[in-house]
């Protein structure tokens, strides 16, 4: 669970593996949502009823030669405003910027479109989607996209080459 916050893969060697199971879903989801959690009790800020929806936190940003393998995960609410190096900005739910992204069998739902104002300090401009990608072919397989603002995918005509990808 996560508020105000992002996962940012830096550049080089960093990774991310977040596989689960068809009934054990990894989560990635806001401090808010009472949907989710553990010992007995989901309200893990006290604020019954529930405040789940979208734009509570970031996202996951792979950056240059990074890596994550998302498989079975459920991952909600995110694509809002984070703060930054000096400022606030907003980032896709999943974001990719010359990295390798694996993403299967999960639900994104509930998720804003994460449209930043300003270039990140140097991160780059993005455009209002659940998933952006730019300079990548990533695998994108058998997700469920619910409710999402924005485009499902925006991918710039320089990710798709020849290259087959298993």
């Amino acid at each position: 669970k996560l508020q105000n916050a992002r996962i940012e893969l830096e550049r080089g060697t960093a990774q991310l593996i977040a596989e689960g199971h068809p009934t054990q879903r990894v989560v990635f989801t806001n401090l808010a949502d009472n949907r989710f959690g553990a010992g007995g009790t989901f309200d893990t800020n006290g604020n019954l009823p529930d405040g789940y929806g979208p734009g509570r936190w970031g996202g996951i940003i792979l950056n240059a030669g990074s890596q994550a393998s998302i498989d079975n995960a459920f991952i909600s609410s995110g694509g809002g405003e984070v703060p930054i190096e000096g400022r606030l900005d907003q980032f896709n739910v999943i974001e990719v910027h010359q990295g390798d992204l694996r993403l299967a069998n999960s639900r994104l739902q509930s998720n804003s479109d994460g449209v930043a104002l300003t270039d990140r300090t140097a991160r780059g401009s993005n455009e209002a989607a659940t998933v952006f990608i730019r300079g990548a072919q990533p695998v994108i397989v058998g997700n469920d996209f619910r409710d999402n603002a924005g485009a499902t995918i925006s991918i710039n005509a320089n990710s798709m080459t020849d290259r087959f990808l298993a």
